[in-house]
């Protein structure tokens, strides 16, 4: 890890711990020190009191610590007053067995002349600067002048400061692989590779030009950075409280995720409709409606536990957190129970951006305690909607206080016996049946209009302090307004609107210094397998600095004059050489630079688990290109989930990866094999790993061994003899033609397996190993 970068376990630590330390154990421990330990500090907390240390990092059970709060402990039992709650003790659990992580602050103490405790040094801090006038001015010539990409002239100054010889350029057939998979996530066709290569020998430049365009005029170029974008914003179909109610709608803002990207959507505006669409200007009601369903951003964020509707604050606590990493690449989240300990962000800082969420809607999914779901959106509006529906509702609430009532008679069999003749406990759960087969019977009747899963606003109104995280211990109110180490602006007009615009509005200002920085860096890291500030969704203290600071003020810059084009900006990188170099080892190179951070060479890629899957689907000719709708769920008035038994969605099929149930506490096995995300956490970087479960999965499992045979049925129906055979292979699975040497191989090595299992048995196994060969899952 890094020097500097914070880890899951620091995060952890500053999120759930220290609060719980704060709230439930400082009164005691802290400077009164009683039984003379100290629980502010993890050298206190080793040292111990009278009873010794309190902890040993990576043994809870052994811990004093957690053997007293756990209730485990044969003489003391804390805290005296009232034992922490299970997952309280879960949550101290956790953070010893991962080797109890204390973060220490490395910046300098708050008090100061500033009248916020922001020090002159935490100011000054690199990602909080100004864009360089300098890398503006060069990213405002660079529209007028492609005589040479720009990017180059910033490497090749690095290369040559270090005495680094850049590699070639990389042979055709390597480049359309990589770019085709980096741009649409998807396998390249022979007669694409052929035709590249057969116009790059002409006209390499004209031919990149032409490939570039064309990659990026693909629908399916959105379905690839709308999944990037999913990975940030934490994306799923079910709400992830206890029971996991599924949401119908959640769909809607994924494909206006993937519409963005294709259209190609200005980023700053892409910003102030996720955060304020239902309150942004539109040119008729198609716009006004995506722009609605953009807001999907902020209602995608997290419920917890068995009644998540009476717990407002950890859902905002998850908005704010997302909002911080995504947008601004700061962990404001860390805020919430302190100041952070890091970066300039007092609490009130974070509560002055929780009054813009708490002043808005957020919709009800539905959950245990409270199974009907309330405050979607209708595209007609509340009062229409409200007409049309009264009738079917009246109806429908008669069935549900019946219902109600027959659910309560069976619970009370579960705890005291009901003499009723010929009445039991199977009799009342067969009545609470067919009342809701009759709900759902009058479910189908309701006139289907069109919801969105989508906020809007509710009672403004300024936040008060969570005293140490708690709702419950209310500290002053603090104005709404924005981070006060990037200007600290109040909300004009604070009683007559949430803010979310003006809030949109100032993260996607482009005298914002961190917003152009952080999304030209992900573009970046998506391109070659390491962002310029790899620590991507964290630029702050303990984050990683940028390797080419001036390089990506000048990316920054240019994606602001160039409209904001995501685009534009995907160009400008591919058509550099830095993007198109070879990746071949050079020992001299590697000695000076062994990272490669200053890219002599192209860094290989492994196949991600939705190119993985989209590919081995489309090779079988399996795949369904078309873009999907709607999940098949049931109707939502006939959800009765609850945390014994939560909603559990397994739908088939073959459209790609993208457009797969995502659901949040049930994961994917193929997904989380191939380390996916599962669409609880934020995620801006992949940690790819190497295990035996994916071997086991590409030699066990019934989806590659069908869509082998697939592949091996597809491979003969085409050419007749062994030569093409492997020639046909070769060039759909790897992407190049076999060597001479490798065709005479392979053809032996079928003909000796065809005399004992079979000829279309020889050739499925070899394209399974095929499948998974390094050649195979890694991009050159």
């Amino acid at each position: 890890m890094p020097l500097g970068w914070a880890t899951d376990q620091e995060e952890f630590f500053e999120s759930r711990v220290r609060p719980l330390l704060i709230r439930k154990c400082y009164e005691c421990h802290r400077r009164k020190a009683e039984g003379g330990l100290r629980l502010d500090s993890l050298k206190a907390i080793l040292m111990g009191g009278a009873s010794g240390p309190a902890i040993i990092p990576g043994k809870p059970e052994q811990s004093l610590l957690w053997q007293v709060i756990s209730q485990q402990h044969a003489e003391i039992a804390m805290p005296p007053a009232e034992p922490l709650k299970a997952g309280e003790v879960r949550v101290f659990t956790k953070w010893i067995a991962e080797g109890a992580a204390w973060p220490q602050a490395i910046r300098s103490s708050r008090a100061g002349p500033d009248p916020h405790g922001i020090t002159d040094d935490e100011r000054r801090f690199w990602s909080f600067q100004s864009l360089r006038p300098t890398e503006i001015n060069k990213a405002k010539a660079s529209l007028d002048d492609s005589a040479r990409n720009p990017i180059d002239t910033f490497l090749t100054q690095a290369h040559q400061e270090r005495g680094l010889i850049a590699n070639g350029p990389a042979a055709p057939p390597a480049l359309i692989r990589r770019m085709t998979y980096d741009l649409t996530g998807l396998p390249v066709a022979p007669n694409e590779s052929a035709e590249f290569t057969a116009h790059a020998l002409k006209d390499r430049k004209q031919a990149i030009d032409d490939l570039v365009t064309r990659l990026l005029s693909s629908p399916h170029y959105g379905e690839r950075w709308g999944q990037h974008w999913l990975d940030l914003v934490r994306y799923a179909d079910t709400a992830g409280d206890a029971a996991d109610f599924p949401i119908p709608e959640a769909y809607k803002y994924r494909n206006y995720v993937i519409s963005a990207f294709n259209d190609d959507k200005p980023y700053d505006q892409f910003i102030r409709e996720q955060i304020a669409g239902d309150l942004l200007p539109a040119n008729d009601d198609d716009q006004g409606w995506q722009q609605t369903i953009a807001t999907g951003y902020l209602t995608i964020s997290r419920r917890i536990g068995v009644s998540p509707q009476n717990q407002l604050h950890i859902t905002i606590e998850d908005t704010l957190n997302n909002l911080g990493k995504t947008f601004l690449g700061l962990s404001i989240g860390c805020a919430r129970c302190h100041d952070h300990k890091f970066d300039p962000i007092p609490t009130a800082d974070f509560y002055a951006l929780y009054g813009f969420f708490s002043s808005t809607i957020y919709p009800h999914a539905g959950a245990e305690q409270k199974p009907y779901r309330q405050d979607f959106v209708y595209r007609v509006g509340d009062r229409e909607a409200n007409e049309t529906l009264a009738v079917f509702r009246n109806e429908l609430n008669k069935l549900r206080k019946q219902e109600r009532a027959a659910f309560e008679r069976y619970r009370a069999f579960q705890t005291e016996p009901i003499k009723i003749p010929g009445y039991n406990r199977d009799t009342a759960w067969q009545e609470v049946l067919e009342l809701r087969s009759q709900i759902a019977v009058l479910a189908e009747t309701f006139p289907p209009l069109e919801t969105a899963y989508a906020v809007r606003e509710g009672d403004a109104g300024n936040a008060a302090i969570h005293q140490q995280g708690n709702p419950k211990a209310l500290g002053p109110m603090v104005q709404r307004g924005f981070l006060q180490v990037l200007g600290g602006q109040t909300l004009e007009n604070p009683s007559e609107q949430s803010g979310r615009l003006q809030l949109a509005d100032w993260i996607a200002d482009a005298d914002n210094p961190l917003t152009a920085r952080v999304i030209a860096n992900r573009v970046w890291h998506h391109h070659f397998g390491r962002g310029i500030v790899s620590s991507t969704s964290d630029f702050g203290v303990r984050g990683k600095e940028p390797s080419h600071p001036e390089l990506l003020d000048f990316l920054a810059a240019y994606l602001i004059h160039n409209d904001w084009s995501i685009k534009k900006l995907h160009r400008l990188i591919l058509t550099s050489d830095a993007y198109q170099r070879a990746s071949q080892h050079v020992a001299g190179n590697a000695e000076i630079d062994p990272d490669n951070i200053h890219l002599w060479r192209a860094n290989r890629r492994r196949l991600d688990a939705e190119q993985l899957r989209d590919s081995v689907l489309a090779i079988s000719g399996k795949l369904d290109l078309s873009p999907a709708q709607a999940h098949p769920l049931p109707h939502y008035l006939t959800y009765y989930f609850r945390q014994h038994e939560p909603y559990v969605g397994d739908f088939e099929s073959d459209q790609r990866t993208i457009y797969l149930f995502r659901q949040r506490i049930r994961k994917n096995i193929f997904l989380d094999t191939f380390d996916a995300p599962d669409g609880n956490l934020h995620v801006g970087v992949r940690r790819p790993t190497t295990t035996s479960l994916q071997s086991l999965y590409f030699m066990n499992s019934a989806f590659i061994l069908d869509e082998a045979n697939r592949i091996t049925s597809r491979m003969l129906d085409a050419n007749p003899d062994a030569s093409t055979r492997v020639a046909w292979c070769y060039q759909t699975l790897f992407g190049r033609q076999p060597e001479a040497s490798e065709t005479e191989q392979t053809q032996q090595l079928i003909a000796t397996a065809s005399t004992t299992s079979g000829e279309h048995t020889a050739w499925s196994s070899l394209i399974r190993a095929m499948l998974f060969s390094n050649e195979f899952l890694f991009v050159d």
